[in-house]
Parts: structure tokens; sequence; C-alpha cells
């Protein structure tokens, strides 16, 4: 499966919905997205490191704006000058079936469901009520985009994650998804191979550091 611009804004305009940011424009030969946070001021997404990524790195001289592509961070590194910061690599993943699993929560804990921007927000609570595991799944003309999957310290290697990801997909299931997209970290990729994604491409990327 190619990881081409369709692909991208697929997954991108998901991740928009997910965080209630301005849904993505074609700019420069990629993807922009206005995401006006304090910490990210703007995203420019590209298909490679190539020439359009580079011409847009050329002009940015502010920290807060983040270029991405689905190549290995040793890729961007060489593509970039050194004033740029590489970060730690993450893998766009995919998935077309769902998940043939139960979506009950481990013993002792409690699922919850409620919507957040775009976004089906599920929730673990633990027995006090407090949240142990949280994410998100965005479903937008067939895609469905996993964002933000996140269990809380103490409450790890409890299998939250796990149910939680098939509790998420079980919502992508309903709406009939025929098209799953998520960024992994290098951390959550294991889990997410497990439960049968597959990795389409690294996806790295690069940041100016604030002065």
């Amino acid at each position: 499966m190619n990881v081409d611009l369709n692909l991208l804004e697929r997954w991108l305009t998901g991740w928009s919905l997910a965080r209630g940011v301005p849904l993505p424009r074609h700019h420069g030969g990629g993807l922009a997205v206005d995401v006006g946070w304090p910490d990210q001021l703007r995203r420019h997404v590209f298909v490679d490191a190539g020439e359009a990524l580079q011409a847009c790195a050329s002009h940015i001289h502010e920290p807060f704006i983040y270029l991405k592509a689905p190549v290995d961070p040793d890729h961007m590194r060489r593509a970039l000058p050194a004033r740029w910061t590489i970060e730690a690599p993450h893998y766009l993943m995919y998935r077309s079936t769902p998940i043939s699993a139960s979506a009950a929560p481990p013993a002792g804990y409690t699922a919850n469901m409620e919507e957040e921007n775009g976004a089906s927000l599920i929730r673990l609570l633990d027995a006090a009520g407090q949240t142990a595991a949280i994410g998100r799944v965005v479903l937008n003309h067939g895609t469905a985009v996993f964002d933000r999957i996140e269990t809380v310290e103490s409450h790890r290697r409890k299998g939250l994650a796990r149910a939680l990801m098939i509790a998420l997909d079980a919502v992508a299931e309903q709406a009939g998804t025929t098209e799953r997209l998520l960024v992994a970290t290098e951390a959550g990729r294991a889990l997410y191979l497990s439960l049968g994604w597959r990795v389409l491409a690294p996806y790295s990327t690069a940041v100016l550091p604030p002065p």
C-alpha cells in the first residue's frame, strides 16, 4: 500500500478533527495545518523529505513549526540543515479489518464513552472512577483515525491499552470503516502489531528548537 498525499490527507484530517484544529490545506506540494498552539504553531506534512519539504524548511526561521514525512529519521536528518532537531521515530500504521476480540475491560475497570471535538473518546476508569487509560477515534468517510492512546503510568502493563484499542476498533467497525490509520510511538508499535496492525512507513518529525 503506497503512502501518497491522499492517504496522508486522510490521516491528517482525522488528526485535526480529533484535536479540534483547522483541517489540512494543500500547500507547497504537501499539506499544512494551522494548529495554533503555543508549542505547535503549524505543521507541514510531505510524502518524502525531498525538494518540497526542503524548500518549505528554507522559509522557516521560528520554532514550533513542524515538518513531518513518512521517512526514517536518518533520511530526515540528511535532508535538513543541522539547525533542525529530529525527534524520536514514530510509525504510520494501517489496518483494514476489525479486531476479532472481546472489548471488555480488565477486571476492576469500566469503560465510558463520550464525544470530544470530532472524536469518539473512550475512558477506562478504575474502581475509584479515575481515568486509567484514554483514547480517541475519528470516523470520516470510511477512514478511522486513532489518536492519543494513553495509559496512566500506575495502570500500565495490565492490558488496558489493548482493551482500549479493541473498544475503539468496535466503534470503527460499527460505522463500517474500511481503513484504520494511526501514528505510533516506538513503545506503542509492538502492541498494535500484536493486534494485527501493520507498519506502512516510518514517520519522522523535524522542528527548530526554541532560542
